[in-house]
């Protein structure tokens, strides 16, 4: 998995236009990103992780892209 399709994982889980969301984002900037689409963006890392994010509690508190791909490349889900 790379950040881009993570990027893209994000932007389809909040149904946001194509490239409007970037590394910088957050749920600050995002009006679609409230309690239920962080919920969302978590069921679409977990499928397309098979399960494996379920088992990271720190990305239940991440409120930015640059978050969850940082705590996704420290445990190994992300290669660039």
């Amino acid at each position: 998995m790379k950040t881009s399709e993570i990027i893209d994982l994000i932007t389809n889980a909040l149904d946001l236009e194509p490239n409007s969301l970037t590394i910088d984002s957050s749920s600050e900037d995002i009006e679609e990103w409230d309690s239920l689409g962080h919920i969302t963006i978590l069921s679409a890392l977990d499928d397309m992780t098979s399960g494996k994010s379920a088992d990271l509690a720190d990305l239940t508190q991440a409120s930015s892209v640059k978050e969850i791909i940082d705590i996704l490349k420290e445990n190994s889900l992300i290669h660039e």
